[in-house]
């Protein structure tokens, strides 16, 4: 039995974590902490968490945990998943798993330093219809790859003041929140790290972007599109598009919407649960067993992509000191 505990009370933690660990055998989310005991026993006894901390210290003391799920604002993720690490836990962080590339290569070194398995909750790597697309690109059915755009954003039209996604400071900003997912799937596809050109952003309030779109070019020479985004205004996507020699391939409904030679089709996948999916494959690497899991050294190279779009934007690297 793989023993979970979570730091931070986040609504991530019941989806991401708790709803695909009661379809899988062997894994148990057994205690949550928070900054205070209240807040911690509240989330405890509604979701069925045996155990409540009031600080994450205390969690970590405990040795009847095993693995740590880090759902903390984004720069929270380094210091806690470090010290989740050198407590002798395994770690599975939400994403993006550092605040930029410096301190995910740091979270790496530490992880293999103490034998501890280290994995970014990137789970759309899962999903069905972009792994047919790397299948598609592979394969050449569709001729030589031209350019690759990929888009993630969502409408949050209302955010509380208090949301860090809305604070610089706790790594707020659609890049760390969205185009982490973008550049991930971005890599993923075209099976090579691009160079940023140049990129744009725009900012409700000093230095945290609501939106964001990078220009970018592979060493194969296929151009490459970035954006991210959360405003009110927005209508939800998040995919893929392929431009090809003889068509395009887009994630769209249940597959892909398929257009080859101006013909269009659409190629139905059926769907993966893709959280379970990563929870599994987590679970298997801490047994020791063979697993499909995302290297970290994967995170540090979205990371350095996203390092790379907030200075070509003019915006100071998330986590540093640096001002503009």
């Amino acid at each position: 039995m793989i023993r979970f505990g979570v730091l931070g009370t986040a609504r991530v933690v019941s989806y991401g974590l708790l709803a695909p660990a009661r379809e899988i055998e062997g894994v148990e989310v057994t205690a949550i902490a928070s900054r205070t005991l209240q807040k911690a026993a509240k989330f405890a006894e509604s979701h069925g968490i045996k155990q409540a901390f009031g600080s994450y210290e205390t969690l970590l003391e405990s040795p009847d945990i095993d693995a740590v799920y880090v759902a903390l604002p984004t720069a929270l993720h380094y210091e806690w998943a470090r010290r989740s690490i050198i407590a002798g836990k395994h770690v599975l962080c939400e994403k993006p798993l550092a605040a930029n590339a410096e301190l995910a290569q740091e979270l790496i070194n530490c992880a293999r330093q103490h034998g501890r398995v280290l994995l970014e909750g990137m789970h759309a790597r899962y999903s069905g219809p972009l792994r047919r697309q790397r299948e598609i690109v592979l394969s050449g059915e569709f001729g030589r790859l031209l350019s690759i755009e990929s888009c993630f954003r969502s409408p949050y039209a209302r955010m509380a003041d208090g949301d860090f996604r809305l604070n610089r400071e706790l790594g707020g900003g659609a890049g760390l929140d969205l185009g982490c997912y973008a550049v991930s799937c971005l890599r993923y596809v075209a099976g090579e790290d691009p160079e940023v050109l140049s990129a744009r952003a725009k900012c409700t309030r000093s230095q945290v972007d609501r939106w964001m779109r990078a220009e970018c070019r592979f060493p194969s020479g296929v151009s490459g599109v970035i954006e991210c985004g959360f405003r009110g205004f927005y209508t939800p996507r998040a995919g893929v598009l392929l431009n090809c020699e003889n068509g395009s391939i887009r994630w769209g409904g249940a597959g892909l919407e398929c257009n080859r030679n101006g013909k269009g089709t659409q190629e139905k996948i059926a769907p993966v649960p893709t959280l379970r999916v990563q929870l599994e494959s987590f679970a298997k690497a801490v047994r020791g067993e063979p697993a499909d899991i995302l290297s970290p050294e994967d995170s540090v190279l979205s990371a350095r992509v996203l390092d790379a779009m907030y200075s070509k934007a003019g915006l100071a690297v998330r986590g540093s000191g640096q001002t503009v």
